[in-house]
């Protein structure tokens, strides 16, 4: 850069590094004072100094009668005094380009993926396959500017050979672009979400953030997703932020966090940067990066140093500013220099971008607990989640509230002791499980190793069996069990629920465990449904879950099968109804919906016929035909088929080619022997054809019996004898039952009828709707072909029938009205 004094204006320049060390030594003290871990201090020196406004440094340190340098009182404040999550926050303002969009926006949680070792290494063949096109496009443009380049006197030969040089390019650049575009599906065109810990200095936790080391062009990809993902959430926003922010500027306060990004050069060079990342505002912070002319992944790679020529300046197309502060330097120059131009274009840069020059932030800087760090930053937006003052997904949505709810587990010291309890069986004690690995885990922050612990033993530790504990534990955390009723409590009065349902209701903000209702059940559903979809590639409608889990559930809790998914499914060999209920609800769902091409959908299906997309059914439908097709089969279903298929969803994920062409994790559909058939699809046209619409009967559903542990399973002898033994004895007449069996059994039997009453109600309410609908097409038909009306008589017999089926309908609005009031003395 030009030893020449710099252009003043309104874009501040870095702060002096005298004055970067007198801020470090001000927040060490301060943060000692409140008890709370600093930042490190290549934190502050490299990342939050010289991204500060204009004076900012001076403005927040104070020097005491001691000699020692604090923050100011006015300049910081403690959110959260005296908890675990608690944080010191200095108001300062910060260049306008000096911070970064978070990757880890919850607003944008459910366009990643889980952080799986297969995962990274589907991204990092698609980074190089980008590289590749990159390339491609690059010797396509090289060619045809040398076929421009051609001198008017040039031979037909050298015409030929520029004209089959393009035709080269494009055809290896055609190819490049397929590879990428399935490179692509097979992440299914998401990301892994780069995982944070805790930045540490001299062994020791700080209040700063720390990826993992990656090759600088996979961090620059991931930045650039984020990106885009971000601005595609932007696009519902109803009016133009960048315009916003350039005649009004940014008025608001947002939260920012000092993260370091290690990475490694393509020459195998190692290098740091520390990025003040956005934790709120991340569509202002692109908004303003747009404004300035900069991108966001240059902005932690690295900035071509042409981007930001200064004049006098010799251009270097291989130099790349890679310091913050170099980069803020060079743009402020260029911006005042602008500014100061009397004659300065009033759409310009400069002028566009002089309201948000500096901009209002609260930089962490100190934290009770640095290992909690990003819990407590999330923890910022709980209210946005819940009650929608942002544009979220119903997905991220979900993803922010499951993590919130995670950490409220992890807080009241509970996570460990209800998965010990209620998984392991109190196999194993809380004190043997890593809390903060397995809650980094089940929010989709790390890997899935630390849940190994919970499986039974014997079973095998693989990614099948990591991402079914995964989902048992979901289950388990969202929908907690409540204990027994007391003996004796009267009718009305308060029911105990525990310690476990009430960190849900809190989380979730819900109504009182007395009220027992379907949207609370319905918006659980959802969180469970997005926590789900993040551990398969493909992800599905979050619709398609509805009807998963019921009222009951709520109220009185999911808690997982004791059984591991090996026994469950030696169970269902053995031809267990109950295992095979447990097998499909629990652990079959988020396979069927969460598919390359799913079997479970959300209702969707042509109305006229099954050509389009199939039968329209409802989710619940689906299930419960696959569930009784294992005792009541369909024609062509066999158990054989059943467990065939079972198998091919559970371990489709882990698939790394597909079938026919088709994406990783589809497959050929098993026979009646449960062989696959080759060159038959297993898709949701197959499923609907074997499994069909089912309309609800008066058949009783299959007694649910108690599930049995893999260690009581041990335990019992491998043959039972038919015969009684000799203290047996036959009596002439049958026990009666005593009624509190009878009461248990009744209610037991309940869920399973409601549920089939309803999908009978459903079902002939969606044929009776495609009963109308081709009357109505057979009318317009017969008017457009000018035939004459059918004969009184056949009109007379088809109301005779829609008469009669008029009252069963009113039969059945009376029964349901029985139903209530009966069910209300239950």
């Amino acid at each position: 850069m030009s030893s020449r004094k710099p252009p003043a204006g309104p874009f501040p320049y870095p702060t002096h590094s005298d004055w970067a060390e007198h801020l470090y030594e001000a927040i060490v003290n301060t943060c000692e004072a409140d008890g709370l871990a600093p930042v490190p201090r290549r934190a502050v020196i490299e990342g939050l100094a010289p991204a500060l406004g204009a004076g900012e440094a001076k403005r927040v340190v104070e020097r005491r009668r001691d000699g020692r340098r604090v923050l100011r009182a006015t300049a910081y404040h403690v959110e959260g005094r005296g908890t675990s999550h608690a944080l010191l926050l200095l108001n300062a303002a910060l260049h306008g380009a000096a911070t970064l969009p978070w990757s880890l926006n919850d607003r944008t949680r459910s366009d990643w993926l889980h952080p799986t070792p297969d995962n990274f290494a589907r991204l990092e063949e698609l980074v190089a396959q980008e590289r590749t096109v990159a390339r491609a496009k690059a010797d396509l443009g090289r060619a045809k500017a040398a076929q421009r380049g051609l001198a008017p006197t040039a031979t037909a030969a050298e015409k030929d050979a520029a004209v089959a040089a393009i035709k080269s390019a494009e055809d290896d650049l055609a190819r490049a672009q397929k590879e990428l575009a399935a490179r692509t599906h097979a992440l299914g065109g998401r990301r892994p979400l780069p995982m944070v810990r805790a930045a540490m200095e001299d062994g020791i936790s700080r209040a700063a953030l720390a990826s993992a080391q990656v090759p600088s062009d996979m961090a620059a990809a991931i930045q650039r997703y984020a990106v885009e993902r971000l601005r595609a959430r932007g696009r519902l926003r109803s009016y133009d932020l960048v315009e916003s922010l350039v005649q009004e500027g940014q008025r608001d306060s947002t939260v920012v966090v000092l993260q370091q990004v290690p990475m490694v050069d393509r020459d195998g060079e190692n290098f740091d940067a520390w990025r003040p990342f956005q934790v709120t505002g991340n569509n202002r912070c692109d908004c303003r990066l747009q404004i300035f002319g900069l991108e966001a992944e240059q902005l932690l790679t690295g900035v071509p140093q042409p981007h930001l020529l200064l004049p006098d300046e010799t251009e270097n197309r291989r130099l790349v500013l890679r310091g913050l502060g170099e980069i803020l330097r060079r743009v402020s120059a260029r911006l005042n220099a602008e500014y100061n131009d009397p004659e300065r274009d009033p759409e310009g840069k400069a002028e566009r971008a002089k309201r948000i020059a500096q901009v209002p932030a609260r930089v962490v800087v100190g934290a009770s607990t640095p290992e909690r760090l990003e819990a407590a930053l999330r923890d910022l937006n709980v209210h946005d989640h819940l009650r929608g003052q942002l544009v979220y997904g119903d997905g991220d949505r979900g993803l922010g509230l499951w993590s919130t709810l995670v950490k409220a587990y992890q807080g009241e010291g509970l996570l460990g002791e209800i998965l010990t309890k209620e998984v392991t069986g109190g196999r194993i004690t809380a004190d043997a499980l890593d809390e903060s690995g397995i809650a980094d885990a089940l929010v989709g922050a790390a890997p899935l190793d630390p849940l190994a612990v919970l499986l039974s033993p014997g079973e095998e530790i693989t990614q099948l069996t990591l991402r079914d504990m995964a989902i048992r534990c979901t289950t388990l955390l969202l929908f907690p069990p409540i204990p027994p009723r007391p003996e004796g409590l009267p009718a009305r009065a308060h029911m105990p629920t525990g310690r476990y349902w009430p960190i849900v209701r809190k989380t979730l903000q819900e109504a009182p465990w007395s009220q027992q209702s379907g949207p609370k059940a319905k918006r659980r559903t959802e969180v469970w449904a997005a926590v789900v979809a993040q551990h398969f590639v493909y992800r599905g409608n979050l619709l398609a879950m509805d009807g998963a889990f019921s009222a009951g559930d709520v109220q009185f809790g999911a808690p997982p099968d004791p059984r591991s998914l090996s026994s469950l499914r030696a169970a269902c060999r053995e031809g267990d109804p109950a295992a095979w209920d447990t097998l499909v609800r629990r652990h079959l769902l988020s396979g069927l919906v969460n598919a390359p091409e799913p079997f479970v959908t959300s209702g969707q299906g042509s109305e006229r016929s099954a050509d389009r997309k199939g039968v329209r059914r409802t989710p619940t439908n689906a299930i419960l035909a696959l569930v009784r097709a294992f005792t009541s089969p369909p024609p062509g279903v066999t158990r054989e088929l059943l467990l065939a298929f079972a198998s091919s969803v559970l371990e489709a994920p882990e698939a790394v080619t597909g079938v026919g062409g088709m994406p990783p994790g589809t497959f050929w559909a098993p026979d009646a022997h449960g062989n696959p058939q080759e060159g038959v699809l297993a898709d949701k046209a197959w499923y609907d054809s074997m499994f069909p619409k089912i309309a609800g009967d008066q058949g009783k559903p299959p007694r649910q019996t108690s599930p049995t542990s893999d260690d009581q399973l041990s335990d019992q002898p491998d043959e039972l004898s038919d015969q009684p033994d000799e203290t047996s004895k036959e009596v002439e007449e049958e026990v009666e039952e005593d009624a509190f069996t009878r009461m248990t059994r009744l209610r037991g039997e309940l869920p399973g009828q409601l549920e089939q009453g309803r999908e009978g109600v459903k079902t002939a309410v969606d044929d009776l709707g495609a009963l109308v609908e081709l009357i109505r097409d057979a009318v317009a038909a017969r008017r457009e072909a000018g035939a004459p009306e059918e004969p009184s008589q056949v009109q007379k017999a088809y109301v005779t029938e829609l008469t009669a089926a008029k009252e069963q309908s009113a039969r059945v609005a009376s029964l349901l009205d029985d139903a209530i009031v009966a069910v209300m003395q239950l």
